[in-house]
């Protein structure tokens, strides 16, 4: 999290619940290692912990693929942020 995001009144637009669903399930169907449950709620903010970057690689993927517009996830929109991260 950067410091920019770490202004909890202020509201982050985050991933929906169906764009996390759509993912998880692309994620399970890729060959490999799959992301434990848990790294995906550290991940969503559901939980607070350190994600292994293998794993953080594969759920931006499956947050790619699901969402079709690859790193859309990725905007920074807190208010606080300079507008060049925005």
């Amino acid at each position: 999290m950067c410091m920019y995001c770490y202004y909890p009144e202020q509201p982050q637009a985050g991933i929906s619940p169906a764009l996390a669903g759509r993912a998880r399930r692309i994620e399970a169907a890729q060959p490999g290692e799959h992301v434990p449950d848990q790294a995906w709620e550290i991940f969503l903010g559901k939980e607070s912990g350190p994600v292994a970057w293998r794993h953080t690689a594969r759920i931006l993927a499956a947050l790619d693929e699901a969402s079709n517009s690859p790193s859309a996830h990725l905007r920074c929109d807190s208010v606080n942020a300079p507008s060049a991260l925005v």
